[in-house]
């Protein structure tokens, strides 16, 4: 009977631990990455763009990553893949793995920081315009629509002109020609909040304008914006790879993804790892972000969560 009454008090106690778990509130964030794991393509985008940002980072501080250093020559000229050189050599005997990965500190924290600037000056804009509304609103809003009639390509040829040739120059063009989007997709998401109980309700106790936009509206807007984020990252590795290829982005010595297909693409028909592998690399960067971007997306809809 001992025996009896001890295992029926560990069933209560294991069911009551059970129970209790249930209760526990889940944050929002460990259900979207519940829902990112139940996703093999999510996943292997994250590890890739992880294993990609790490790279860039550690050769951004230095570290010696690179089976050489990426300006080192060496007798061994245009040189195909081999076991000595995993991506070959280009016409200086330079190793072009180590001058991949050493392009990626500049491709990726393009990217990123194109990213950064594109939420900031965005997400301000977009949340004034969605919560002022009226002719604050639609005057902002023109003020975007003339932006988006420019070509973006024309606004990065004028800016690289004015501000001259390279990262700081790339940076400021990428910038000023990233942020419509986000500015559009805050403000729709804040209009649509707008006519929230608890954002009457914060009006009513009299919190003030920028408290009720940085506590209540854009917490609750938060999904969206980090899914755009995500997209403006490929976006803009891809922006400067093609400024860089025409020759109107970054030139030597400094070296990106985009100036190394460049210089590829001189000896296309006679030596074709040059341009393949710098665009591989672009290639794998851009579709892992826009696979995880997607997933992003998905898991932020709780229309498809299956939990």
């Amino acid at each position: 009977m001992n025996n009896n009454a001890i295992e029926l008090a560990h069933e209560v106690f294991a069911k009551a631990n059970v129970c209790s778990s249930w209760q526990r509130p889940v944050s929002i964030g460990a259900i979207i990455w519940q829902q990112l794991l139940k996703t093999p393509v999510a996943m292997i985008s994250f590890w890739i763009i992880f294993t990609l940002v790490l790279i860039s980072l550690l050769s951004f501080l230095g570290l010696a990553i690179t089976p050489y250093a990426f300006d080192q020559t060496s007798a061994d000229i245009l040189q195909g893949p081999s076991a000595t050189h995993l991506m070959g050599t280009d016409e200086l005997g330079r190793d072009l793995l180590s001058r991949i990965i050493y392009g990626s500190r500049l491709s990726i924290s393009i990217g990123l920081i194109t990213a950064l600037t594109a939420f900031i000056i965005g997400t301000t804009y977009g949340a004034i315009a969605g919560f002022c509304g009226g002719k604050i609103d639609s005057l902002l809003m023109r003020g975007v629509d003339i932006a988006y009639s420019l070509p973006d390509l024309l606004v990065m040829i004028l800016i690289g002109v004015l501000v001259g040739r390279g990262t700081q120059g790339i940076l400021i063009a990428l910038g000023l020609v990233s942020w419509m989007g986000t500015a559009r997709l805050v403000r729709a998401e804040l209009l649509q909040l707008q006519h929230e109980e608890f954002i009457d309700a914060a009006k009513t106790a009299g919190q003030n304008s920028v408290w009720i936009i940085l506590k209540h509206l854009l917490p609750n807007a938060v999904g969206p914006i980090i899914v755009a984020v995500t997209f403006a990252v490929p976006s803009a590795i891809l922006s400067e790879s093609t400024l860089s290829f025409i020759g109107l982005g970054l030139s030597p010595p400094e070296c990106s993804w985009g100036t190394l297909a460049l210089d590829g693409w001189h000896s296309l028909r006679t030596h074709p790892h040059l341009i393949f592998f710098p665009s591989l690399f672009i290639f794998i960067t851009v579709l892992s972000f826009n696979l995880f971007g997607d997933a992003l997306r998905d898991a932020f809809d709780p229309k498809s969560r299956n939990l």
